[in-house]
């Protein structure tokens, strides 16, 4: 008897840790996919394999050699790791001839690669987590619905459910990029020109109902934004627990977020280093530990010569039916959507591609939203016609 089901297609997640683990566990719930996941961490690789049926490499990632002749196999790859891996890794599927989704929050501007892309046939969306990712979506999606833009205001942040002194934080994600977000220059625009301002300054208080008062603060989340919507006045924030940002000042201000090495007793350390060691397992969520993700997207612009404004709402939760946080859901989940619109064939450009070119795409940013909706996320939306 002739087999009639469609193969598989072969998904690889590159990396086994909070957000890369939720995005296996969600695609090996879907039958049509080979899911498979790729650490050099056994421990993590066990982890995700106890909960979900996943295939299991262990790889150093880092290796070119070794990530060329595992992506090479595959129909497309989702790149869960940290910032510093995320242009090679990109590059790497590119030359393997893998469509790729990426979450990392690199330095550089993974749009460099668009003509390799093009050259090899490959589809790539990079930046696609909930911010930036989901935030450019919508503030896309907004520039269709306006007949001149001319603001838009982004919040977005993981806190912990449970407050507790002295950092009234923990890290939802790779903690070495959260310190980017303290140090990295952020872009705004401002009366449509571009202006650079230091990390964490502009510091304000907004309440988010349901969750009470949160400091927020200037970070480089526009990222692609600033050159691909013509809006003159354009700002991302980043949300904390009140008192969290003043210490992290206090930390930059002293040089423990350097990068240039120090000479300690004879030793040449780099204090950012230190510093990592020291803060990061004090940021560890603990098993089971509930976490919250607040997003707030406020778009404002003339249609039909009157004022409108669009909103794009939500604060999600830890799931304990899953034992998912928010973060990883809410991050995962978002590149697991687009990773599903390239895999069914409804976005198939070849090139690298920001996550707003999805959102001025007719019923794309719909699809993901429902995506998320189906796992428990929803995104509320109003002023929409």
């Amino acid at each position: 008897m002739t087999d009639n089901r469609p193969i598989p297609k072969r998904v690889v997640v590159l990396g086994a840790g909070m957000i890369g683990s939720a995005m296996a566990q969600d695609l090996a719930a879907q039958s049509a996919l080979e899911v498979h996941l790729a650490d050099a961490r056994p421990e993590s690789l066990d982890r995700v394999q106890k909960k979900a049926v996943v295939r299991t490499h262990l790889v150093d990632l880092a290796n070119p050699e070794a990530l060329r002749a595992l992506l090479k196999d595959f129909d497309l790859a989702i790149g869960a790791l940290p910032s510093v891996l995320g242009l090679y890794s990109v590059k790497t599927s590119i030359e393997a001839g893998c469509n790729m989704v990426d979450i990392s929050f690199m330095g550089e501007d993974a749009r460099v690669l668009n003509e390799l892309a093009k050259e090899r046939g490959v589809v790539a969306v990079t930046d696609c987590g909930v911010a930036p990712g989901l935030t450019n979506m919508v503030a896309s999606y907004a520039a269709t619905r306006f007949d001149a833009y001319e603001r838009l205001e982004m919040a977005v942040g993981g806190l912990p459910a449970v407050r507790t002194w002295p950092f009234h934080y923990k890290a939802g994600f790779a903690p070495w990029d959260v310190l980017e977000e303290y140090t990295r220059p952020a872009r705004v625009v401002e009366d449509g020109r571009v202006v650079i301002k230091e990390a964490m300054s502009g510091l304000k208080l907004i309440n988010v109902p349901g969750v009470g008062t949160v400091e927020s603060f200037i970070t480089d989340g526009l990222r692609s934004l600033v050159d691909t919507l013509k809006v003159p006045f354009m700002e991302e924030r980043t949300l904390r627990w009140p008192g969290h940002t003043e210490l992290m000042k206090v930390f930059r201000e002293t040089g423990f977020f350097s990068l240039e090495p120090i000479d300690v007793f004879g030793q040449r350390l780099r204090p950012r280093d230190v510093t990592a060691a020291l803060l990061f397992p004090k940021w560890t969520f603990e098993e089971g530990e509930a976490d919250i993700t607040v997003m707030q997207v406020r778009a404002s612009g003339i249609k039909d010569g009157a004022p409108k404004t669009l909103t794009f709402d939500f604060v999600d939760r830890f799931d304990p039916a899953t034992g998912l946080r928010s973060m990883s859901r809410s991050t995962g989940f978002t590149a697991t959507a687009v990773a599903s619109l390239i895999l069914d064939g409804t976005f198939t450009e070849p090139g690298v591609h920001a996550p707003e070119v999805l959102g001025s795409r007719s019923g794309l940013l719909d699809r993901v939203l429902d995506y998320l909706r189906a796992r428990g996320i929803r995104c509320e939306m109003t002023g929409r016609e």
